[in-house]
């Protein structure tokens, strides 16, 4: 009776297994029944560097997470690459091969995390000279530029244009534009981080020293002029037409600069003096007063007797028209000084110089000099 159990058990639990095989046969060709893969996550390698005109590229990887079965390896083949300034992702081939070479990744989930390649832009510093001129129209011109920091990759080249050329006066900066090209001539200067420095334009104003004449004369009446006016240095530009006059004037003794007055046209007639640094040297008129020379008289008299009235001559100059000289003496005089009989110089107490059209006193126009005579008083 036992033999006959145990037998049965055996045979129960073999059929039972052959259902379980058969029914896990039809789930999996249906697809209804998966095994459970590994996970395995790989990063690529992340790498940068300034443009230079040659791919990047890292072949760098790293499984971040997952394990391989012994006879597995994992092969990766990245295929990132950037050439041109930007970032792209490090792309990559991955599978899983056996110890006999052939390709088991299905039984992996296989997951990438792509790496940056990053090409970033070369930096180049540029800049330009300083430069300056007198004012004469022209541009001024100033086209030398110069790369003081970075490079240019390979067979690129650089050019300079679209400078500032300015043509008046004041100062300026020497603005201008880079390009890169390369060896085709196609402008690549994108691929590049461009800083420009400016340098300085100085237009000064144009120089000018303009002098007018000097002039001494003794005093006539007349006003002294001087109408000599002349570039002493510097000169004016092509087309600009310089009008300029000396107008100082005195009359009287004394002294005045000889006033210059400037002013320079373009061929238009637009009054430009302003574009010029003008220097004026002003003479000088001088009146000096006319020199008359005076004699007074010997005269001998009794001291009580009646003074003599013109005591005096002018034996030296001449009074100008309409000039009278008016001259007191010390024998007019006697009893103002309270004078005492005997011996004494003639000489001149007051004396003034009238004109009698204008009414005006001219004593400053004259330069008086004097020759004493002799006055004796008697009893």
């Amino acid at each position: 009776m036992k033999k006959h159990f145990s037998f049965n058990l055996i045979g129960f639990i073999g059929v039972l297994t052959a259902v379980v095989l058969i029914f896990l046969t039809v789930l999996a060709a249906t697809g209804s029944f998966h095994y459970r893969k590994t996970e395995l996550v790989i990063r690529t390698g992340s790498a940068e560097k300034t443009y230079d005109g040659t791919p990047l590229t890292s072949s760098r990887w790293f499984l971040v997470s997952g394990t391989l079965a012994e006879e597995h390896e994992l092969v990766v083949e990245t295929r990132g690459s950037q050439t041109e300034i930007g970032k792209s992702d490090n792309v990559a081939m991955v599978k899983v091969v056996d110890s006999s070479g052939l390709d088991v990744s299905d039984q992996y989930t296989i997951k990438a995390e792509y790496g940056d390649l990053t090409v970033e832009r070369r930096k180049l510093t540029f800049v330009s000279e300083d430069a300056e001129k007198i004012w004469d129209g022209t541009p001024l011109i100033q086209h030398k530029v110069y790369l003081i920091n970075g490079r240019v990759y390979g067979d690129n080249t650089w050019e300079a244009y679209e400078f500032n050329e300015p043509t008046r006066v004041g100062t300026y900066q020497n603005t201008y534009q880079v390009r890169i090209t390369d060896s085709e001539g196609q402008d690549v200067s994108d691929n590049y981080e461009i800083e420009l420095t400016f340098g300085q334009l100085t237009i000064r104003q144009g120089y000018l020293v303009i002098a007018s004449g000097s002039e001494i004369k003794e005093y006539d009446g007349e006003d002294l002029v001087n109408t000599d006016c002349h570039i002493e240095e510097g000169g004016i530009a092509e087309g600009h037409n310089l009008q300029m006059q000396a107008v100082g004037r005195v009359q009287e003794v004394g002294f005045c600069k000889n006033t210059i007055q400037v002013s320079i046209t373009d061929q238009d007639g637009m009054d430009v003096t302003e574009l010029y640094d003008i220097t004026l040297n002003t003479g000088l008129l001088t009146v000096i007063p006319r020199r008359l020379t005076v004699q007074t008289m010997n005269v001998t008299r009794p001291y009580y007797d009646k003074a003599i009235e013109d005591d005096w001559s002018l034996v030296g100059g001449t009074l100008l028209e309409g000039d009278e000289l008016k001259v007191s003496t010390r024998q007019q005089s006697t009893y103002e000084y309270d004078e005492e009989i005997g011996t004494f110089d003639n000489t001149v107490l007051y004396y003034e110089i009238y004109n009698s059209k204008t009414h005006k006193n001219k004593t400053a126009c004259y330069q008086i000099s004097f020759q004493y005579g002799t006055l004796v008083l008697t009893e």
